[in-house]
């Protein structure tokens, strides 16, 4: 996310094989079967989302971008990933014994370790389907492959990256669902057209005509941005706002404000996926929804996560309505990434 020009769009350019057409399919094989699994087990029964999402998407990272079976090493990875992110908001900044930045720093040294061994593993017996295989094995435009370093460091931000973010904008959506029933309806119709009836698998191939989910799914991000503000740095000065803004300074675009501007987006507050349609789009300017950032830096994952996102509701929407309290409007914590404070409570009643 720090890297610019040359090293930037050479490191982009080989880590973008692990998200060609053949991983992709192999990736959404992955996620269909371990969603489906899981899925089956929410029937009937009050529970918090959130966690229960988070548990899911880690297990998923674990097989799809590892290409682990769930166990006690996914187990050991995912903790020393839940640790990397929570050191980020600890309040003691040194890593001292029994401190969120101690834990963190920790699991840092342990997916270091782990990442550089299996790095050397995987360039010696060839690449598999997963992501970080892909990665292990990717190489630049002179045939050379990535220093094993700069491979860990991108495999350790992927993780930490795309399960929090996923985790967050899957709980948004669902809780904006349970709040709009009739877009569930709406959304519940359309899976079961396409996949012909509760719980079947999605195939990869039909994953684009998911139209309406993908439309609900971007008004998710509008409203609740998993990333709410983007680090940048001013490349040359520029003046913004009648402020003048000198080259090299920290910046931060805010898409959690920019998603509510009303020049843009009447009724800000409204859940409305229609915004999405091809017409309403190509009204608006490009940078006036930018959950996955833009430019040169846009989120090399986004069609990961529109997958993931569409398999799973899927699976839920042609198996249950998703329900809440009556008046139930739980608070989020709006930072680093936000998330339901109480852990949102929701019912999956059986269709």
């Amino acid at each position: 996310m720090l890297l610019d020009f040359d090293h930037h769009r050479a490191d982009r350019r080989a880590l973008s094989i692990a998200f060609k057409p053949e991983p992709m399919r192999h990736y959404a094989g992955a996620l269909d079967r371990g969603i489906a699994e899981r899925v089956a087990t929410w029937s009937g029964r009050q529970m918090l989302f959130y966690p229960a999402i988070k548990e899911l998407t880690l297990d998923l990272a674990a097989d799809s971008f590892l290409g682990l079976p769930w166990g006690p090493e996914a187990d050991r990875i995912n903790k020393a990933f839940v640790d990397m992110v929570q050191a980020a908001v600890g309040v003691v900044r040194k890593p001292l014994p029994f401190t969120k930045m101690g834990r963190g720093v920790a699991g840092r040294k342990f997916l270091v370790e782990y990442f550089t061994r299996e790095v050397h593993r995987r360039r010696a017996e060839g690449g598999g389907q997963d992501m970080f295989s892909q990665f292990a094995t990717a190489t630049h435009e002179d045939g050379s492959l990535m220093p094993v370093d700069e491979v860990v460091d991108h495999m350790s931000f992927l993780m930490m990256a795309a399960h929090d973010t996923i985790t967050s904008s899957a709980s948004s959506l669902v809780w904006l669902l349970a709040k709009n029933p009739e877009w569930q309806e709406r959304l519940r119709a359309e899976a079961l057209a396409i996949t012909g009836g509760p719980g079947r698998p999605v195939r990869y191939d039909d994953l684009g005509k998911f139209e309406l989910t993908e439309m609900a799914f971007k008004e998710a991000l509008r409203l609740i941005p998993p990333v709410p503000s983007t680090p940048r740095r001013a490349l040359r000065e520029f003046e913004f706002g009648g402020y003048r803004i000198p080259a090299g300074t920290q910046v931060g675009i805010s898409a959690a404000s920019v998603h509510k501007l009303e020049a843009y987006w009447p009724e800000p507050e409204k859940f409305d996926p229609l915004r999405f349609t091809p017409e309403q789009v190509a009204k608006r300017h490009k940078y006036a929804w930018v959950p996955f950032g833009g430019g040169a830096h846009m989120c090399l994952g986004l069609h990961f996560a529109y997958m993931q996102i569409k398999i799973l509701m899927a699976q839920m929407l042609t198996r249950y309505q998703i329900e809440i309290e009556p008046g139930y409007a739980p608070k989020w914590q709006p930072w680093p990434i936000p998330q339901p404070k109480d852990g949102l409570r929701v019912t999956f009643r059986p269709i």
